[in-house]
């Protein structure tokens, strides 16, 4: 027997209780939106409270779409873990909000860091179906409780909540048209009323209508308070009053409440300073709400009205409002360069560093051109300060490290060497003449520059600047123990630069010290800290492995998993991503090639594998790739143990990984992911699997076409992996080998300059291969016999390995052999020897 619903229960739209009807247009939009598109998609349906907006969700939702009610009261960073949750390739996820404004904004544009497009779509009001829906309400309400259906006309109202709740009291014979009446009949009749939700806000508001009636303080209640704030003018001004004179409640009441008040000045004014230092609303968009209101109700000078707009930029920024951040920031360049006008030698040090933040603003929206014509312009401002006054010196060296940062992200590492060396001068000057001043930023710049040297491979003088940084770095943290933290970030940064750069025995010493640090700091904060001790660990296990020290690798391998096993106990998703990834290292680590430890590493690859099978289905954009990785390593495993079978299957995965990946995310981690794939390519081909490998070596290939000019390594990382799919193509006798073989050729010549190319053997290689094919199928063999040749000349020039060579000169004889005047072309190739290596002879 089915329970009689509550007045309040029948009113609430999950009941159903007034079946969905209309919404045609609506209904229409969102079908295509669910529809539209291969990109994951999330969609905002707002509008007042009671128009409809529940309802018309979850008539429409099916398994393809999400539905997130009350998405405006959500925590931002529980909202963004939903959308990372996605558990579909081409996600739709459907928000349910009262309002949009910058909450949105900041959702929108996190969204679009997933990979999502994001639109919205607002219900409109259908006062010309108010007769029907007002007659269907009435006479569903009658059936559900057993009374008469009424003939009351349907009263003017708003929404569909509205005129539902007048149905059900004409139902029960106490019909009305008065809104605060109708809530007041609810609440006599209903013994347990909601305590959340419109139908409270609605009785809170009807109570509070008695001004000797104060609202209670809890953080429910004042929630409460303020979602009706948004629908009773009285209910707004009690929560203004209240706020105003007890602005701590701030620490109270949520985020998504309080804008409520944020766009009011004089709540605003009040609240402003709790919310700016409580570090539950950082990264919220309730600071930068509360800045722009403050910034819109400034009755001060223009240079008040510029520093507001600097904090609302930094307050958006951090809310990831970037377009709005660039905005303010904008505005305050503005402001100042009126202000320079009237005062250049007061106001140029305020323009350069708003400059230099509107250079930060840029690079978040991917303007970076515009971004280094600001830094330019605020470096030139610095030295005319610094020419007249040497207090500004500082500025001008921070100006000049900010500058070869974005010189470098541009790629022009000469230009952000200069720079960089510059403003390493200017603060090893300012340190001599106060150390305890710019002993930091000195360390800092001294890092920076040996970041700078590596890029353009001046490596002595690199190494030298990377043992300068340390020993500054040092100093830092023995003066001052609070950094001891960002020192130990920094080794280990360092660290990473040695061993990238072939200098893999400082690089150990350097890695060592930061793990010391982070011991002692892991110590007394393990939550913290023991997260980048096991990375550290990671990091040392990695290097030693590079020295041929195996067992000194394994037992930091060993230590790294341990303590990220104690860090991932509790499930953080990140936490296991990261354990997964300390398991797949000691796979491919110092036993990597021991057949003795093949059954521990095939136990270990498998658990990496399945630690990481949820977290790829949970959060796709995070963690796809990561698996893939984990997939293929195992799938290696398995064919070198002999396990054909479960490897076939893990094989067929992983070949559509690719199809399933955001492009942000290809972008971001696509040369680890083909890195993965070209080694079990090659696993496949010793298995004689060429057909799968050939699969494999094309979506590689793929992956790195689309990684040219966003992947420094992605030009010859394609080139070689064409080559090898024209390889695998050979090996199978696929009719495209010709084309692929001269495509290779031709990806050489678009990607390596000739100078450059007259030494590298993957050339030379693929020059052979193209060789040997036009032999196979005798086509275009004079034109074979020429770039037969050439391979020879180009491994003699890059002193290539006798059998590599030999390898070279015997696709030469295949040409001739080929050739229909094989006494011909030996002639002609001999002649070509005596030209081109005239010693030979």
């Amino acid at each position: 027997m089915h329970r009689i619903l509550s007045p309040g229960e029948l009113l609430d739209p999950r009941h159903a209780v007034v079946p969905f009807h209309g919404r045609v247009r609506e209904l229409a939009a969102l079908a295509r939106w669910r529809d539209r598109g291969d990109r994951s998609s999330v969609l905002l349906l707002h509008g007042p409270s009671g128009i409809g907006k529940t309802r018309l969700a979850h008539h429409f939702a099916d398994d393809a779409v999400r539905v997130v009610d009350d998405a405006d009261l959500l925590p931002w960073h529980e909202l963004l873990d939903l959308l990372r949750e996605s558990t579909a390739d081409r996600a739709r996820v459907l928000l349910v909000a009262r309002r949009t404004g910058w909450w949105w904004s900041a959702v929108r544009q996190r969204a679009a860091d997933l990979d999502y497009s994001a639109a919205e779509l607002e219900p409109a009001a259908r006062p010309a179906e108010h007769g029907m829906s007002f007659a269907s309400a009435c006479a569903h309400f009658a059936d559900a409780l057993g009374l008469p259906r009424p003939t009351t006309p349907p009263p003017p109202a708003d929404t569909v909540h509205d005129l539902h709740l007048a149905a059900l009291a004409a139902v029960h014979g106490s019909p009305s048209d008065d809104p605060v009446e109708l809530v007041r009949w609810l609440a006599d009749v209903d013994q347990a009323p909601p305590t959340r939700g419109r139908l409270a806000e609605d009785v809170l508001a009807v109570t509070l209508l008695d001004d000797r009636i104060e609202p209670e303080r809890t953080r429910d209640a004042l929630d409460t308070l303020l979602r009706a704030a948004e629908r009773w003018p009285h209910a707004l001004r009690r929560a203004e009053d209240l706020f105003t004179a007890h602005p701590e409640l701030a620490g109270v009441a949520t985020a998504s409440s309080l804008t409520v008040l944020a766009g009011r000045p004089a709540p605003a004014r009040a609240i402003a300073r709790h919310v700016f230092n409580d570090p539950r609303f950082h990264c919220d968009a309730l600071p930068a709400v509360l800045t722009r209101t403050l910034l819109h109700d400034c009755t001060g000078g223009k240079s008040e009205l510029a520093e507001l707009h600097g904090m609302l930029a930094a307050r958006a920024a951090l809310a990831a409002l970037r377009e709005e951040a660039l905005e303010a920031a904008r505005n305050e360049v503005a402001l100042y360069r009126e202000l320079v006008d009237q005062d250049p030698a007061e106001y140029r040090p305020a323009l350069a560093d708003a400059l230099a933040d509107l250079g930060l603003r840029l690079i978040a929206v991917k303007r970076d051109e515009e971004s280094l014509a600001a830094s330019e312009e605020a470096v030139l401002l610095c030295r005319m300060i610094a020419e007249d006054d040497d207090d500004c010196k500082p500025q001008l060296a921070a100006a000049l490290d900010q500058l070869g940062l974005r010189y470098a992200a541009l790629g022009r590492r000469e230009e952000a060497l200069t720079a960089t060396d510059r403003a390493f001068r200017l603060y090893h000057e300012l340190s001599e003449h106060n150390p305890a001043l710019f002993r930091l930023d000195h360390a800092k710049v001294a890092h920076h520059l040996a970041v700078r040297l590596f890029d353009v491979e001046r490596r002595d003088e690199a190494a030298h600047a990377a043992e300068s940084a340390v020993v500054r770095w040092r100093a830092v943290a023995d003066a001052d123990p609070r950094y001891e933290a960002e020192f130990a970030r920094t080794l280990a940064s360092i660290a990473s630069l040695l061993s990238a750069f072939g200098q893999r025995e400082e690089a150990s010493v350097v890695v060592r010290e930061s793990i010391d640090v982070l011991r002692r700091l892991a110590a007394a904060n393990p939550r913290d800290f023991e997260p980048e001790l096991a990375a550290a660990l990671g990091n040392l296990s990695t290097v030693l492995c590079r020295l041929e020290r195996p067992s000194e690798a394994l037992a930091a391998s060993e230590e790294s998993v341990l303590v990220w096993r104690r860090v991932a106990r509790d499930g953080d998703p990140q936490a296991v991503g990261e354990l997964a990834a300390a398991l797949g290292e000691q796979v491919d680590g110092p036993a990597s090639q021991d057949g003795e430890y093949l059954p521990a590493r095939l136990a270990v690859a498998e658990e990496a594998v399945e630690l990481l099978r949820p977290l790829a289905t949970r959060f796709p954009v995070g963690h796809h790739v990561e698996f893939a990785v984990a997939q293929a390593r195992l799938a290696r495993l398995l064919l070198r143990a002999g396990h054909e079978y479960g490897a076939w299957r893990i094989v067929d995965e992983v070949l559509s990984v690719e199809r399933r990946l955001p492009h942000r995310v290809l972008l971001s981690h696509g040369g680890k992911l083909a890195s993965a794939l070209q080694l079990l390519a090659t696993a496949l081909v010793a298995a004689e699997q060429e057909e799968r490998a050939l699969r494999l070596a094309e979506q590689v290939a793929g992956i790195w076409r689309d990684l040219l000019g966003h992947h420094r390594g992605a030009p010859m990382a394609y080139a070689t992996a064409v080559h090898r799919t024209a390889v695998l193509m050979r090996a199978v006798d696929h009719p495209e080998t010709l084309t692929r073989a001269r495509l290779a050729v031709l990806v050489w010549h678009l990607t390596r300059t000739p100078d450059e190319l007259a030494d590298e053997p993957g050339y030379a290689d693929t020059l052979s291969l193209y060789a040997r094919v036009c032999a196979g199928i005798q086509l275009g063999l004079d034109q074979a016999l020429l770039l037969a040749h050439e391979a020879v000349m180009v491994l003699r020039a890059a002193k290539a390995a006798p059998d590599h060579f030999a390898r070279a000169v015997e696709a030469v004889d295949e040409v001739v052999r080929a050739h229909p005047d094989p006494q011909a072309a030996r002639a002609r190739a001999q002649a070509l020897v005596a030209r081109d290596w005239p010693s030979s002879w």
